[in-house]
């Protein structure tokens, strides 16, 4: 409500209850005054925040730290290990990369053991998941090649 509708009508109930303090229990104007006072401030204040206390229902913001900047983060520690040790890219990033590739070739119904999967992969991508002395491309390249596996 705003500030000056709940003003003047805190105004209106302070003088109607002074008119009832001073008619129906025959209250001297003094006394009446010094009553309706703290009830039309309190009545002010309570009109005043009418509303504010309503529930919000809508979803919170995902925070900050959520389930997929903590994968983000993680997949690029993974990729700049993997850049710089070969052992950590054969370990850590090259298993993924063919889970990746399975699923993406299962949803086909090719499986990554066929010819037809190094077809559909490309050659690059084919060798860099499956062979084990594979060296990891430039980050575009590897974009490049993971946007076939998004079916781009």
């Amino acid at each position: 409500m705003k500030p000056w509708k709940a003003i003047l009508l805190a105004i209106l109930i302070g003088v109607f209850t002074g008119l009832v303090a001073g008619w129906l229990m025959a209250m001297p104007v003094f006394w009446a005054i010094v009553v309706v006072l703290p009830i039309t401030a309190v009545a002010a204040m309570a009109l005043m925040t009418l509303g504010t206390a309503e529930p919000s229902w809508q979803p919170l913001p995902p925070p900050e730290e959520s389930l997929t900047v903590h994968q983000a983060t993680s997949l690029s520690t993974r990729l700049a290990e993997g850049a710089r040790d070969p052992g950590r890219f054969r370990t850590r990033v090259q298993p993924r990369l063919r889970r990746l590739a399975e699923n993406t070739l299962r949803h086909k119904g090719i499986n990554l053991s066929d010819e037809k999967a190094r077809e559909v992969l490309g050659e690059e991508l084919y060798t860099l998941i499956t062979t084990r002395d594979a060296q990891l491309p430039s980050p575009e390249r590897l974009a490049e090649l993971l946007s076939r596996l998004e079916g781009k």
